[in-house]
């Protein structure tokens, strides 16, 4: 039996959450500790508190780039979502405007130089981008790694909003 192929995805939102409804909606100790950051990793889509399998790896990746990103949970809440399957699932990251430079480059190089990504391996990754205006939009990309350019070239889109 033949699986159809997978259709790509892409779509960009002028919606989703900011940094200060994610501060409110945090436990106490969580909001302290994510109070200042420019880049969070949320659960992944379709789960309210899992993460897919790599994200501490991904978050550390970040972290030593030069980003200040934390994961939106607590070290006794974090728990990983494991998918079997060729797929790459990178998960849902917010992001402050102000580091889209940096950050479309660190999470190029993590695709293709970390996880050795080839042209046709599939991809999903969701960006949310808190504007300067403090409203947010939303990137979302699903389909293969040689056109995620698309995605990340959205994203840059808003380095200036």
């Amino acid at each position: 039996m033949a699986f159809p192929e997978r259709i790509e995805r892409f779509e960009v939102a002028e919606d989703g959450p900011t940094f200060q409804i994610l501060i409110e909606q945090a436990v106490p100790s969580l909001a302290s500790e994510i109070q200042g950051k420019r880049v969070l990793l949320l659960p992944s889509h379709g789960s309210d508190d899992a993460f897919y399998a790599g994200s501490l790896d991904t978050l550390d990746y970040l972290n030593e780039n030069g980003l200040d990103a934390d994961l939106y949970s607590t070290d006794e809440e974090y728990k990983e979502l494991s998918l079997h399957g060729a797929d790459l699932w990178l998960g849902t990251f917010i992001l402050q405007s102000i580091v889209i430079p940096v950050f479309c480059g660190v999470i190029s190089s993590y695709i293709y130089d970390k996880l050795k990504a080839k042209p046709d391996d599939k991809i999903s990754l969701k960006f949310i981008i808190e504007k300067k205006d403090k409203s947010s939009a939303t990137v979302s990309y699903d389909g293969k790694v040689e056109d995620v350019e698309k995605a990340l070239n959205a994203v840059k889109k808003f380095a200036d909003d």
